[in-house]
């Protein structure tokens, strides 16, 4: 028909085939009208259905079209028609139908065998696709959230792949003629969209908690042994990974199309809703740690440090317990060997807990008030808007998160380059490959850079700031932390050496010039120095003598004479800031007590060890010789800033200074005050002696109003009788004029006035009997000291009112000014002083246990060999008694890393716990009637000598002038003057007898016998008994004319300080008559 040269036979093959295109294109096109028309039907019907009075009914088509071999079209109108059907109320059953088909994801299309969901999408034609899916994606959402977490994990997998916007891809096309331009992009841009506007509208931190509080539940009950089903727990575990997983899809995909969120939005999305939950990542699974951690380490925290604006609003909109639950989240992410950054960025984790902080201190508060009402778990009470009803289970594993920040591991990582400061680092090539925490290379302080140095007192400031507030803010950790801190190897000595580094001239002179000029909250390095006063003075508490003066550690004797120049100085200089009132403490000093603190460990110290000069503690002194700069304190008002301590410090004479002190101090000036109060160690002795006397003497002379008091007691029952008839009494009473009336074994009162003399009958006699050992109310050391016995108990329920009862009575003999024949052990003195104790103090009280703790603290092997554990045991009465130091300390191994805190908390029970309640009582009998505030001016050693006298040989001329004569002696009689020979004559012991004899005490009264109540008086008796004293016996006296060798002894009425001295005739009959009376105990005669 055609030749082969005829075009017009491929021009008729062109023709037929594209007829045969355009009846294939119609054919399709009719098929699909058809399917679009009956599709539209079955709406129709459905709707009229779904308008019926039988609901139900509406579900016969859609259940019609939901068959398995269904294909992509029927499933778009089977979608719709549920969105249709549920808007008023999700159809669980039907949504899990719906959602098994989009999981599987695999539909049968007229031209591909299967296809995805996804290819409606970019369908121009089926425009509601994306709509019917996120109604779907919403409502798996809110199943997932508000329903059981325990059988998800269909709604879960399915979340898990519509939420993720890299899914959104597929190769397969319905129609190319109707597919949008660029099909990739579009569908990465529907995932986004619906990642965005369906799960990102959702709160799921509350969710998120309701599901850790049910866990955590479960996890106590399991632990404790109730059979609870461990694949309940697993599931719980399951959903929080996943909405964790799920939570971190906007991070993933933020900025990469116009769709998705932006850094700003997804970074506060995960912070808020899922960082913001407590213990969330303590409790999800690793994988979903991992990239938790990867990307709030090291993208979100970065990001949201640099945008201080947008993480201020929303710390401030998290309130107090968000930002806890956030910080204790991030400090557990950073707690991972995964971390990568943990070696590397520490400045970014101490400027987070700093930022934390400040958002969440203003929440709490350790005291109700009507602003902080709601009870809070951690801090006692809230105003935290939302989170104070939290489990407090939940609030305990939030604390075990952020106790990472003062574990061993951080802290010896952090304060690494402070403690190698100034000397090479032996152990950097222990160290990993990681940058050091801060930049200054480790050189000595000449020659290093200026500059750096600044930097590096910079950051070393803002590490300590950072354990500062932390301590402020947990007070329940706020030993442990300071802990930590002081027993850190090498730090306490390393802190001292690096700030005299600081500043231009180095030597402290910033920290002067900051008190001088009272601006010490101004001074940028301040923290740094609060720090180490804290931590120095809790590792004061675990030195002995070989520490400090065998073994220099941690600071010689040399190092702690510049030390406690330095404190001494500049507390000084803190107390004498001005005040708004009188009674007030300049806040300066309030904050540094922890200066005073340690400044008085080492003044103890010294005392037992002295190692400073004599004039190294005073600035106020009777001395002409001492130097002082007390009165440039009342000439210029306060030390003129900018002065420097060298030239506050004027050579005038002590004397007039401290005539100018006391005068201030009379006139009611705060500043002698304070000084007496909190630095009485700069004050010589004797005038602050004197000044307690004369305080007493103005007490007095306002009480004795109240009139007198007259008690019976009976000889053989004074103890039981003064308890009972002075216990309840009132201090005001106790500060009056107590009479005792002895009533003896006939019940016949005693003979004599009770001028004060049986009243101090009454309470010496009552103190021996309280304090002799076996009586078991006090416990005696080897030398003789005493201190309450912790099986006072065997005394009845009443033992403890006992001991504030002895309180009372040591309190009143102290107020009259009578001595008392009783040592006590120096860690009760403290207590009376309100002054802590330790380590040192426990070799008086038990050196068995001493000599066991220091060998335990050098023990160079393996502690755990010794299997000692967290546990004091004692014997009582026979019965072995345990006491667990700590939280399980039964179960708790001492090792070689936690050997000091064993130390220190054996130490502290034996000395602060063991005896605690008997201890307080007596203290709180003591200073009902002796106030704290006039006792604080001595130190133990001193306290002892007020109560009981110098230590010393008495001064027999000062004796002698203020000795009373009485029925004929006087100072030049030759009997007095043979006495008095004699008592010269005698020996350090028999002088010590004959005071003891005379006045009940071995010891005289400090100040001199010029304090001595009433005086000391020697009355002449004649030496026979039967003989009474008259003009006669006067005169035979006189001339020595009575030689009866066999005579009385002399005899003493202790309560009167009155020594009955009969006439003798000569010296050796007077000498061994007195020494044998002295020796032989003749006993009391009342007067």
């Amino acid at each position: 028909m055609f030749t082969s040269t005829d075009n017009s036979r491929d021009e008729f093959i062109q023709k037929a085939r594209k007829e045969r295109d355009r009846r294939e294109y119609e054919r399709i096109e009719a098929i699909e009208k058809k399917k679009k028309e009956d599709a539209a039907s079955v709406i129709q019907r459905a709707w009229k259905k779904a308008t019926a009075s039988n609901k139900e009914e509406r579900w016969v088509v859609w259940h019609s079209l939901m068959s398995t071999d269904m294909d992509i079209l029927d499933f778009y109108q089977s979608i719709g028609l549920y969105c249709l059907f549920t808007r008023d109320r999700i159809d669980h059953d039907r949504l899990k139908m719906i959602m098994k088909h989009l999981t599987a994801n695999k539909f049968m299309s007229t031209t591909v065998n299967k296809v995805p969901y996804f290819t409606l999408l970019i369908d121009k034609r089926y425009t509601k696709a994306q709509q019917y899916l996120q109604t779907v994606i919403t409502q798996c959402i809110e199943v997932s959230i508000l329903s059981d977490k325990i059988n998800m994990g269909q709604e879960l997998t399915f979340l898990l792949l519509y939420l993720n916007p890299k899914t959104y891809k597929t190769k397969y096309i319905l129609n190319s003629a109707y597919v949008v331009d660029t099909p990739d992009r579009a569908l990465q841009s529907i995932g986004q969209r619906l990642l965005k506007e369906s799960f990102c509208r959702f709160n799921l931190r509350e969710p998120l908690i309701e599901c850790i509080q049910q866990l955590i539940r479960l996890e106590d009950r399991s632990s404790k042994g109730t059979n609870v089903h461990q694949q309940k727990i697993n599931a719980m575990k399951l959903w929080l990974s996943t909405i964790t997983r799920l939570a971190l899809y906007p991070i993933e995909n933020a900025e990469l199309s116009a769709d998705s969120l932006s850094m700003e939005t997804a970074s506060l999305f995960l912070w808020t809703n899922v960082l913001a939950a407590p213990c969330i990542t303590s409790v999800i699974n690793d994988m979903t740690a991992d990239r938790l951690r990867t990307w709030t380490l090291g993208v979100i925290t970065a990001f949201l440090l640099n945008n201080t604006v947008i993480t201020t609003s929303t710390l401030e909109t998290l309130s107090g317990n968000g930002c806890l639950f956030l910080f204790a989240n991030l400090t557990d992410l950073w707690n991972s060997t995964k971390n990568t950054l943990k070696s590397e960025e520490e400045t970014q984790l101490v400027e987070l807990i700093l930022l934390f902080i400040k958002f969440i201190q203003p929440s709490f508060s350790y005291k109700q008030t009507n602003v902080y009402s709601s009870y809070h778990a951690i801090f006692k009470w809230s105003k935290a808007k939302w989170g104070n009803s939290i489990d407090v289970a939940v609030f305990e594993r939030v604390m075990k998160q952020i106790e990472y920040i003062w574990s061993r591991s951080f802290m010896d990582r952090i304060l690494h380059d402070i403690i190698y400061f100034g000397k090479p680092d032996v152990n950097s090539q222990n160290r990993s490959n990681s940058k050091n925490f801060f930049s200054l290379k480790k050189t000595t302080s000449k020659t290093t850079n200026g500059g750096e140095l600044a930097l590096f007192s910079i950051q070393v400031e803002r590490i300590f700031s950072l354990y500062a507030q932390l301590s402020n803010l947990f007070l329940s950790h706020r030993k442990v932390i300071y802990y930590r801190i002081a027993f850190t190897s090498s730090l306490m000595p390393k802190l001292w050496y690096l700030m005299n580094q600081f500043g231009p001239k180095g030597e402290m002179i910033i920290y002067m010039e900051a008190a001088q000029k009272s601006k010490t909250e101004k001074e940028p390095l301040i923290q740094i120095l609060k720090i180490f006063c804290e931590a120095c003075s809790i590792v004061f508490l675990t030195l002995d003598d070989a520490d400090i003066f065998t073994h220099h550690k941690p600071f010689s004797p040399q190092d702690l004479i510049q030390i406690s120049k330095f404190l001494n100085s500049f507390y000084f200089i803190l107390i004498q800031q001005q005040t708004d009132s009188p009674t007030e403490l300049p806040r300066a000093a309030e904050e540094f007590r922890s200066a005073r603190r340690l400044l008085l460990q080492i003044y103890d110290l010294n005392l037992h060890h002295s190692f400073c000069s004599a004039d190294h503690w005073l600035l106020i002194s009777m001395d002409s010789k001492m130097k002082t700069f007390f009165s440039s304190l009342f000439n210029n008002n306060h030390i003129k800033q900018g002065s420097s301590v060298g030239s506050a410090v004027s050579n005038q004479s002590s004397a007039s200074t401290a005539s100018l002190f006391l005068s201030k101090l009379k006139t009611g000036d705060p500043i002698p005050l304070r000084i007496l109060q909190l630095m009485p160690h700069t004050i010589s002795f004797d005038m602050r002696l004197k000044i307690f006397r004369d305080w007493i003497a103005l007490d007095k002379s306002t009480t004795r109003i109240m009139g007198n008091r007259l008690v019976k007691i009976r000889r053989n029952h004074i103890l039981e009788d003064g308890y009972r008839s002075l216990c309840d009494i009132s201090p005001s009473v106790w500060k009056g004029n107590i009479r005792v009336s002895f009533i003896n074994e006939l019940g016949a009162d005693e003979a004599g006035i009770d001028q004060g003399g049986p009243f101090k009958d009454f309470i010496t006699t009552l103190i021996s009997e309280a304090f002799e050992p076996n009586f078991g109310l006090f416990s005696a050391t080897k030398l003789n000291k005493f201190y309450p016995n912790m099986a006072s108990h065997v005394h009845g329920s009443n033992h403890i009112q006992l001991f504030e009862f002895i309180g009372k009575v040591i309190g009143k003999s102290v107020y009259e000014g009578i001595l008392l024949d009783v040592q006590f052990a120096e860690v009760l003195l403290a207590k009376l002083l309100g002054r802590n104790v330790f380590l040192g103090e426990l070799k008086e009280l038990d050196e068995e246990v001493w000599r066991n703790l220091t060998f335990v603290k050098r023990y160079e092997g393996d502690v755990e060999d010794l299997c000692l554990t967290f546990e004091a045991n004692e014997n009582v009465f026979g019965k072995i008694e345990s006491h667990e130091l700590k939280y399980k300390g039964r179960n708790t191994a001492v090792t070689n890393s936690n050997k000091v805190e064993y130390i220190y908390l054996m130490a502290d029970y034996k000395l602060n716990q063991r005896e605690k309640e008997q201890t307080k009582a007596f203290v709180r009998g003591f200073r009902e009637v002796i106030s704290e505030n006039w006792i604080k001016i001595f130190s133990p050693p001193e306290l002892q000598r007020v109560l009981s006298g110098e230590d010393k040989d008495f001064d027999i001329t000062d004796l002698r002038k203020h000795t009373a004569y009485d029925n004929g002696y006087f100072d030049q009689h030759p009997i007095i003057r043979s006495f008095w020979q004699i008592i010269h004559e005698f020996t350090s012991e028999e002088k010590r007898a004959f005071l003891k004899f005379s006045t009940g005490c071995p010891k005289p009264p400090i100040g001199g016998f010029d304090y001595l109540q009433p005086p000391f008086t020697i009355r002449m008796v004649p030496i026979d008994s039967t003989e009474s004293v008259g003009s006669i016996s006067l005169m035979k006296s006189f001339f020595k004319m009575n030689a009866n060798k066999a005579g009385r002894l002399p005899t003493s009425s202790t309560c009167f300080n009155l020594l009955k001295l009969p006439a003798y005739t000569k010296k050796s009959l007077l000498k061994d008559k007195l020494s044998y009376a002295i020796h032989s105990n003749t006993g009391f005669e009342l007067s």
